[in-house]
């Protein structure tokens, strides 16, 4: 899918303001458009977005060891 992140005053769904947007066309032909604080953040749901095609016990494995570096820190 291609995703475009352009710089503009937005408004999030939980009311507070945001620097980026995040549109999109799904695989459905569904457009959507996200508010987001970052470019980061809008990165982050790009990735999340690709990763809701991963094999579940795999993403299952992967939060483990997430979780488990992130309690060593």
């Amino acid at each position: 899918m291609p995703y475009s992140i352009r710089k503009r005053k937005c408004k999030k769904s939980s009311g507070g303001s945001g620097s980026y947007t995040l549109s999109y066309t799904d695989k459905n032909g569904k457009y959507h458009s996200n508010c987001h604080s970052s470019r980061a953040g809008a990165q982050r749901q790009i990735s999340a977005i690709e990763a809701e095609g991963v094999d579940p016990d795999l993403r299952e494995v992967i939060r483990e060891i997430v979780q488990e570096i992130l309690r060593e820190r």
